[in-house]
C-alpha cells in the first residue's frame, strides 16, 4: 500500500481551521479504506497546536516567521528516512483552509511525475459565494502531488527557506532546476479543491483570483457543495461565516 502524507501549516483562523482539518481527516480516512495509506502533518506554532484537535496526525511545533521552513519541515518529517521510521512515498502540500476530494489521490503517479490541479473552487471571505476557476498555471493550484524521489533531490527541503509567500511556486522552480521531471494535471470536478477564504487573513483574496483566472461559474457555496461534503461540516462552516458577517 502505497502512503501518503498531507503537509498543512497552521497559522490563525483556528475556528474556520479546525473544520478544513476534521474535513481532511474523512479525506485520508477515505483513502486508507481505498488502499492508499494516507495521513498528514501539521505545522504550527505552541499556541495553535495546543488549540487544534487530536485528529491523529503528526506534528511540528514551528513559529511563523517562515511558511517555506514550515513546509520543509512538514515534508522532511513525511519522507526523510532520518525522522521517520516508515517515510512516505507521496507528499501534498495543502492550504490549512483547503478541503479536497479524496478521488483525486486514488490513483498515484510513478516516482519521475508530479500532479496538478487546474480546476478549483473559491468561496469568498462573506461565504455568500463561489466561484469555479481554471488556472491556466503549468503546475495548476498550490496541492499538488509529489513523490518522494522528487523531494529526495532537494534533501527533502524543496521550498526556498525564507519563504513567507507563493511556496508551491518555489517549490516547483526549485524542483525543475534538480532535474527533469513530469507534470500532469488531473480534473474530476470543479468543486474537486474548494479554498475557503478568510476576511483579512489570505495573501490572495477573492477579488485577487477572481480577476487573474477565468471563473467557469459563480453560485451559493452551500448549495453548491452539498451533494459532495458533509452536511454537519458545511453547517459548520455555515456557522462560521454568519458569526463573521455579524462582527463585521
Amino acid at each position: 500500500m502505497s502512503a501518503l502524507w498531507f503537509v498543512v501549516p497552521v497559522h490563525g483562523r483556528l475556528p474556520l481551521v479546525r473544520i478544513c482539518l476534521r474535513q481532511l481527516r474523512r479525506t485520508c480516512d477515505a483513502l486508507t479504506e481505498a488502499g492508499v495509506d494516507a495521513s498528514a502533518v501539521v505545522i504550527a506554532d505552541a499556541e495553535n497546536l495546543e488549540q487544534l484537535p487530536d485528529l491523529g496526525f503528526a506534528t511540528v511545533e514551528r513559529d511563523n516567521r517562515s511558511l517555506g521552513a514550515r513546509f520543509n519541515d512538514g515534508i522532511q518529517l513525511a519522507c526523510d528516512a532520518a525522522f521517520n521510521a516508515r517515510p512516505v512515498d507521496y507528499v501534498v502540500p495543502c492550504g490549512s483552509d483547503d478541503w479536497v476530494d479524496h478521488r483525486l489521490f486514488l490513483n498515484l503517479p510513478t516516482q519521475d511525475t508530479m500532479v496538478g490541479f487546474q480546476t478549483i473552487s473559491f468561496v469568498r471571505e462573506d461565504g455568500l459565494e463561489m466561484s469555479h476557476r481554471f488556472l491556466s498555471y503549468s503546475g495548476g493550484c498550490g496541492i499538488r502531488i509529489w513523490p518522494r524521489d522528487l523531494m529526495a533531490r532537494l534533501d527533502y527541503r524543496p521550498a526556498d527557506e525564507d519563504r513567507k509567500r507563493a511556496c508551491d511556486t518555489s517549490i516547483l522552480v526549485n524542483s525543475k532546476r534538480a532535474g527533469a521531471f513530469h507534470i500532469e494535471h488531473r480534473d474530476i470536478d470543479p468543486r474537486q479543491i474548494v479554498d475557503w477564504k478568510s476576511p483579512g487573513a489570505n495573501l490572495n483574496t477573492y477579488r485577487d483570483v477572481a480577476a487573474r483566472y477565468r471563473s467557469r461559474e459563480v453560485t451559493d457555496p452551500f448549495d453548491a457543495l452539498a451533494d459532495m461534503y458533509p452536511a454537519d461540516l458545511l453547517d459548520e462552516m455555515a456557522a462560521v461565516y454568519a458569526r463573521e458577517l455579524v462582527a463585521a
